[in-house]
């Protein structure tokens, strides 16, 4: 009786973090402020090679229906073929209006939330958000998240190994690259105006995949997971942040929360110093989910800005 009292208190809790994001994790042993320096070229192009693909992979492009009723856009449920025989289901979201032109694109990189992948809150509410100002999003689910969840897959509080980990990575950052190739097929979108947009766990994946696709135009990453990974083993080098940051050339902004996690701001804040292109840092005197309705005049002008 003790145990299932104890179990019902501690449910809010567990609720909140599956509504704000990944929670804070970390599996090395660094201080708080501390960034792992750099793998060098050579070894970095080594990492470059879990993220290859077959350019000339077929994306056998599906389109399950639309839905043109709710919103300034169009919303399509689609799938596209990814690497290791993986089919991605995405919402398109192409807004009204613009018949006939070549329109930016957002590439939106959903949080940690268990089975809600793209439908998400935060990816949600951003959708109609970014095609009011005309831009195409395109939203998939990670690799184990929403539609392609199964029993017993990925969960970031799971104690596995790293190579667990260093794959699950590699999948979804080749999915998101797919989901380039995807966009860059479409009539509506301009290839040459590709953003991402990721939070949380979507942020600590856009660290990876901004420092690995040369396509993407401009990146906003919102309270980045990067504390997840801090150690420069033969597995976590492939996945550490500290790895890719100085590698990333497109503008970056990067939106942080002051409430949340002082460790996984220390860390945003000094791999944000890495970055050696045009940049801005944000920060918001809020906890970890910064609602979209509420906090997106920052992202919208960087986007019009940089897009």
């Amino acid at each position: 009786m003790k145990s299932f009292a104890r179990l019902t208190a501690a449910l809010p809790l567990f609720l909140a973090l599956c509504v704000m994001g990944l929670p804070k994790v970390s599996m090395g042993q660094a201080p708080a402020s501390a960034v792992e320096p750099a793998v060098d070229d050579s070894e970095f192009a080594r990492i470059l090679e879990y993220y290859s693909y077959d350019l000339d992979l077929p994306l056998d492009p599906r389109s399950y229906g639309e839905w043109p009723w709710r919103g300034p856009h169009t919303l399509y449920k689609v799938s596209y073929r990814s690497v290791r025989e993986q089919r991605v289901p995405a919402y398109l979201a192409v807004p009204k209006g613009h018949e006939g032109e070549k329109m930016p694109a957002v590439l939106i990189l959903h949080g940690w939330n268990l089975f809600w992948g793209k439908n998400e809150d935060w990816v949600q509410q951003w959708i109609p958000l970014l095609t009011a100002q005309g831009y195409t999003v395109l939203a998939p689910d990670h690799f184990l998240y929403g539609e392609r969840k199964v029993e017993g897959g990925f969960d970031a509080m799971a104690k596995t190994g790293p190579y667990y980990y260093r794959d699950w990575m590699c999948q979804t950052v080749v999915d998101l690259r797919r989901g380039i190739d995807y966009l860059c097929s479409r009539p509506e979108v301009d290839p040459g105006r590709i953003a991402i947009l990721g939070g949380s766990l979507g942020g600590w994946i856009g660290e990876v995949l901004a420092g690995v696709e040369p396509r993407i135009k401009t990146a906003v990453l919102t309270v980045p997971a990067s504390e997840f990974v801090r150690e420069q083993t033969p597995a976590f080098r492939v996945i550490n942040s500290s790895n890719f940051y100085p590698r990333i050339t497109a503008p970056l902004l990067m939106v942080l929360a002051g409430k949340d996690s002082p460790e996984r701001n220390a860390r945003d804040r000094e791999h944000f110093k890495l970055l050696t292109g045009k940049k801005q840092l944000v920060e918001y005197e809020e906890g970890h989910f910064l609602e979209p309705q509420k906090y997106n005049a920052d992202i919208l002008k960087w986007l019009k800005e940089n897009l």
